[in-house]
């Protein structure tokens, strides 16, 4: 197991993979540059991959940013976060030059991001009394005050990321899935080695980063399975009829996705709508705006940058053939700026016909468990932030992070 191997092991590992990524962009491979991830030009990368249609990248993978073929790719079944048969995961640190499969760089099981789309759905049933639009909605008061409180004790200069958007996520799952006083305070800990999740899988993170990462997953999973067991965590208790393995799924999936993607989208829909001369003084005028105005703004700069599905049967798209056990990959912010598909794809217009056919998922193949949790949080924060702060601007550029392929994650976003 990779959690196992000695730093040295491991650091080859990681090195490898990114030394191949780093050679496949060099030769201007579109996918490999955005896996890079260190060049600030993600939408360049992803406007030369739309050129070559769905394509096959030098990184090991199928590519489309097409929004098309992306649409009817994310809604096969298909097409899945894992490799057909696979129990727990145990490619990831094979040698990729006797193995060179490079779609899972770490494994991901222990933090649920790659079931398969029917455990999702059944998740996401499961969840629904929890995590559902409705049940989320009944308790939008709740998650407004604290996101309104998170504000609060914020100065004339503050983090949107660091001292808005994070704290009032973890508290908003907190209070969701009834932790403890004990488990609450530990939470902003493991959210530090948790943040890189989504992107560790894709793009590989430094030593240090992954280490974190596996002490995070490691301690996460034995707390909710603890607290689960005994009864302690009070909303997953409340699921009931639900197996304790799935309630603990279900909370981790919470934790992980809707902690941190709730926190890019936040930052990423608060920058792209002050970027729109008016917007945000509308919003803060008219709450009932928010709505429409985060999921254009998350069409634009959707949190998950990139979904990878692998084939769990040879597929035919278009003509092409897609082996079983290939990994392919739906570029969605391409995707969604495709100008075959959507009116001035580039034009931020909350007002938009053809919103609809945003292929903005919020959780990325977890979406049916935590799409909800990550949009009613991200309007609610944008509907306080704009009636308490309408004259709210970018302080300095936003610092993301490096090697955050997927989400883009943000380091600062100063405002004043």
């Amino acid at each position: 197991m990779l959690t196992e191997q000695t730093n040295s092991e491991l650091g080859r590992h990681l090195l490898t993979i990114r030394g191949v990524q780093f050679i496949f962009g060099a030769q201007g491979d579109p996918f490999a540059m955005i896996l890079r991830a260190g060049d600030g030009d993600p939408l360049g990368h992803g406007a030369r991959a739309r050129e070559q249609g769905l394509h096959e990248s030098s990184a090991g993978a199928w590519v489309t940013a097409d929004r098309e073929v992306g649409a009817r790719i994310l809604g096969d079944v298909r097409f899945s976060p894992r490799h057909a048969g696979e129990g727990p995961q145990s490619h990831p640190g094979v040698d990729v030059w006797d193995n060179p499969l490079l779609c899972h760089v770490v494994p991901l099981d222990d933090v649920h991001l790659n079931r398969d789309p029917a455990a999702y759905r059944a998740l996401g049933e499961a969840a629904a009394p929890l995590l559902s639009a409705g049940a989320l909605d009944a308790r939008l008061p709740e998650i407004e005050a604290a996101y309104r409180e998170a504000a609060a004790p914020a100065g004339e200069r503050f983090d949107l990321y660091r001292d808005f958007a994070v704290p009032a996520a973890l508290r908003v799952v907190a209070d969701l899935l009834g932790l403890p006083d004990g488990t609450r305070e530990r939470l902003p800990g493991l959210h530090a080695g948790l943040a890189a999740a989504l992107d560790a899988g894709h793009c590989p993170q430094q030593l240090g980063t992954v280490r974190a990462l596996f002490t995070a997953v490691a301690e996460l999973s034995a707390e909710l399975d603890a607290l689960v067991g005994e009864g302690r965590a009070t909303g997953l208790a409340a699921l009931t009829g639900v197996p304790p393995g799935d309630a603990a799924a279900i909370g981790a999936l919470a934790v992980v996705v809707g902690v941190e993607v709730t926190a890019t989208a936040v930052c990423n829909a608060v920058q792209v709508l002050l970027g729109q001369p008016g917007v945000w003084e509308r919003i803060g005028q008219e709450p009932a705006r928010a709505g429409a105005a985060v999921r254009e703004a998350l069409r634009l700069a959707p949190p998950l940058r990139f979904e990878s599905r692998i084939a769990r049967e040879q597929v035919e798209l278009d003509g092409t053939t897609i082996e079983e056990g290939r990994r392919v990959v739906v570029l969605v912010d391409a995707a969604n700026r495709d100008p075959g598909a959507f009116a001035g794809p580039d034009v931020f217009d909350a007002g938009r016909a053809d919103a609809d056919r945003s292929l903005t998922l919020l959780g990325g193949p977890a979406a049916p468990v935590t799409e909800a949790l990550v949009r009613v949080q991200a309007e609610a924060a944008v509907r306080v932030l704009a009636s308490l702060r309408p004259g709210l601007r970018t302080e300095a550029d936003v610092l993301r992070r490096m090697r955050s392929a997927v989400l883009g994650g943000i380091l600062r976003f100063p405002v004043a």
